[in-house]
């Protein structure tokens, strides 16, 4: 069951968040990321130096990396050294929904990197930040990379802060060793690896150096490079792909100025820290709310499940339970950042797996959250035994995919899992798509007459009620 630190240890909910740490979900990640802009201006004591070591950590790669002639001579191999990031464990964040571990930076991508940076410096720029904001040229580089890599400089830092926090709140800590470094602190009970505590103040959901809106904004300047990037990136910055991330690093190449200048907008941008109390991503949230609904709305009367009848049987009163709680009992809310303004997909999915995660625990079924079983993560699969399995897909009507998940994806996934039960979650928010809706209706009853085997279908109204209360996820901590 997700369990957070503070539930873990029995600590005292108020108290920790005094301390200014994160109350991390000990095996689920939330998907933040340590942001080397935010180190700038950190106050924590145990990071005042910390963005100092992660800039002269870039700028002795950018020294070694200058005098480079060929790859694989005696500066590139120093550089490749420098570039060492092996995964970090136990921080909690990030995207890996399967477990709690970090993302590596293997050979092939560090290879990669280097290639950039050199061709950068051959172009004539050599300033450190070029590293921070590589994932918006480089492929296969995100927000959870760029947080590892900075992760892994400041690990020290780090591990000094959990020390700090556990010992200001008189948990009883083991001494261990990581990476020749000794400290105190308490072991992840999911993954065994040590629990590593990150103050608030240095995460984000993004990280400013993946805000696309800065390309267009440096390059507003300059009409004839505005149109180069433009044909490149398509109407909408939201297109920028892996490909054309290719793409648009040969540009900044040829065009250096362009990467001088998103560099010095990039300095001169302003902290903005995550605010976790409205919770825009749905990261947090969901965690408070599942625990607190479903201690005082428990499932009774509930038949021992023993057959794959019996699982399904099981997996539908947990979606009735989730359509109630959120049409009758206001946990809507917690599926839009204000009123009106739906939050990601992730919100609605991760508030019901809490809420499902509890009612399994109580009855003795497995869940796991995007299973890839090789055609594509499916959202949840349940399971009792090894054959006795179920998958879950949840889309909001906002979803551009909503028809695309109900005729390809389930199925697939169904296959895939080796299972022929299949469940599909239609939450319908504020901004869903009325024509979406009515033609997925249309297709349910298509299969239906034609008598094919079809995922289940729920509808969910998650539009805010006028008469419902407004729930306040601090409440429930």
């Amino acid at each position: 069951m997700a369990i957070s630190i503070t539930d873990y240890l029995k600590v005292d909910k108020e108290k920790f968040d005094q301390t200014g740490a994160f109350d991390c979900i000990l095996n689920v990640d939330s998907k933040f990321f340590i942001d080397p802009h935010l180190l700038k201006t950190c106050e924590v004591s145990e990071f005042e130096n910390s963005y100092q070591k992660v800039k002269k950590r870039f700028e002795d790669i950018l020294t070694v990396l200058k005098h480079s002639k060929t790859v694989g001579d005696v500066f590139w191999n120093k550089a490749e050294s420098f570039f060492d990031f092996p995964e970090v464990k136990g921080l909690c964040i990030g995207y890996s929904n399967k477990s709690t571990q970090g993302s590596a930076i293997g050979p092939v991508l560090r290879q990669n990197l280097l290639a950039t940076a050199k061709s950068i410096i051959d172009a004539g720029t050599t300033e450190p930040e070029i590293f921070e904001l590589v994932g918006l040229l480089e492929k296969n580089i995100g927000p959870d990379r760029i947080s590892d890599i900075v992760a892994n400089i400041i690990l020290g830092d780090i591990l000094r802060y959990s020390s700090s926090i556990l010992e200001s709140l008189g948990v009883e800590t083991i001494r261990l060793t990581v990476r020749d470094q000794s400290y105190c602190s308490v072991k992840n009970p999911h993954n065994n690896a040590p629990v590593l505590l990150v103050p608030k103040v240095i995460l984000r959901d993004l990280p400013i150096a993946f805000e696309w809106s800065d390309i267009d904004r440096v390059c507003s300047h300059n009409s004839e490079l505005r149109d180069k990037v433009n044909n490149i990136i398509g109407d909408t910055w939201k297109q920028a792909t892996s490909q054309k991330k290719e793409l648009l690093k040969s540009v900044v190449i040829e065009e250096p100025e362009l990467l001088k200048d998103l560099i010095t907008l990039y300095r001169n941008k302003p902290s903005s820290i995550y605010d976790f109390d409205t919770d825009r991503s749905g990261q947090i949230a969901w965690y408070a709310a599942s625990k607190k609904y479903t201690g005082e709305f428990p499932l009774k009367d509930v038949p021992e499940v023993k057959s794959p009848a019996d699982l399904v049987g099981f997996i539908k009163i947990i979606c009735e339970k989730y359509k109630d709680l959120i049409e009758n009992n206001a946990l809507s809310s917690l599926l839009y950042e204000n009123k009106y303004k739906p939050k990601k997909e992730e919100a609605a999915q991760k508030l019901f797996f809490g809420i499902a995660d509890a009612y399994c625990e109580a009855n003795n079924i497995d869940i796991s959250r995007e299973v890839n079983g090789g055609r594509g993560p499916v959202d949840f699969k349940f399971s009792k035994g090894y054959t006795n399995r179920v998958v879950v897909e949840a889309k909001l009507t906002t979803n551009n995919q909503l028809l695309h998940g109900f005729e390809t994806q389930i199925k697939e996934y169904q296959k895939a899992e080796k299972t022929t039960e299949g469940i599909y979650l239609i939450i319908d928010v504020v901004g869903g798509s009325i024509k979406r809706l009515n033609d997925l209706y249309s297709l349910v009853a298509k299969f239906k007459q034609d008598g094919m085997r079809m995922p289940e279908v729920y509808y969910i109204d998650a539009k805010p009620k006028a008469s419902a209360s407004v729930y306040n996820s601090t409440d429930a901590s």
